[in-house]
């Protein structure tokens, strides 16, 4: 295989991409969304606070 331009174009390109999914797949960004105890006074999974709709 010859290096071309277009050959290593295709090659960072590639890199690249295989490193972001790579960086996203591993980011420990939800890994509370397992567990809602550390989420505190929440009802959503989200996280969203508890509204009292029940006024008395």
């Amino acid at each position: 295989m010859t290096l071309t331009p277009k050959n290593i174009y295709m090659i960072i390109v590639l890199a690249g991409t295989i490193l972001l999914i790579g960086d996203h797949l591993t980011s420990p960004a939800l890994t509370a969304a397992g567990s809602p105890s550390e989420l505190g006074n929440a009802c959503a999974p989200c996280g969203a606070p508890c509204i009292d709709t029940d006024t008395k």
